[in-house]
């Protein structure tokens, strides 16, 4: 009876310490992105920055938000101190850099581009899993443009010059059909 105690010990030392040991390296494995932090920058009519505002989402998925989270932050945060901003961009900025390349990563000089994004559309964002100590760098930065009459007539104006009738012929028959084409 002895001896099986002495051996359990053993083998709970040795969990202890390599827990221990781990508990060094935490902080360089990757981790799910289940919140990240929005930047909101708002521009007036003559292009100069107006105000900055800053908050810290939760995610309802990990690494993942969706095209309605996105749209309800859009509408959220267009307008301030009495005035109605539009989207001028949206950039990702997501560091995903892997548990072995972070030697390389600190030591070497960067590309900047190489964890910003640039989002095309308003759709969702999907992230890459980030190293614990980068979580706080992730962050979605949204730029407002001012709206101006200008930029609701430009907008309105730009639905009716984008789209355009196209007709086909049916090769069996004579029959035309109609289809709007955007361009």
């Amino acid at each position: 009876m002895d001896v099986e105690d002495s051996q359990i010990e053993l083998d709970t030392k040795w969990i202890d310490e390599f827990e221990s040991l781990d508990e060094d390296y935490k902080a360089f494995y990757t981790e799910d992105v289940t919140y990240i932090k929005f930047n909101y920058i708002y521009v007036n009519k003559e292009s100069d920055i107006e105000k900055i505002k800053e908050e810290t989402i939760l995610l309802k998925e990990p690494n993942y938000i969706s095209r309605e989270e996105i749209i309800g932050i859009l509408k959220k945060n267009c307008k301030s101190a009495d005035k109605t901003y539009t989207v001028l961009s949206i950039l990702k900025y997501n560091i995903d850099v892997e548990p072995t390349e972070i030697y390389h990563f600190l030591k070497t000089e960067q590309e900047d581009d190489k964890f910003l994004k640039s989002i095309k559309n308003i759709d969702a964002i999907p992230l890459e899993k980030s190293i614990s100590m980068f979580q706080d760098l992730n962050e979605i930065m949204i730029i407002f443009y001012e709206k101006t009459e200008d930029t609701k007539i430009l907008s309105a104006n730009r639905a009716v010059i984008q789209t355009k009738k196209i007709y086909l012929k049916t090769i069996r028959g004579s029959k035309k059909r109609t289809y709007r084409k955007t361009t």
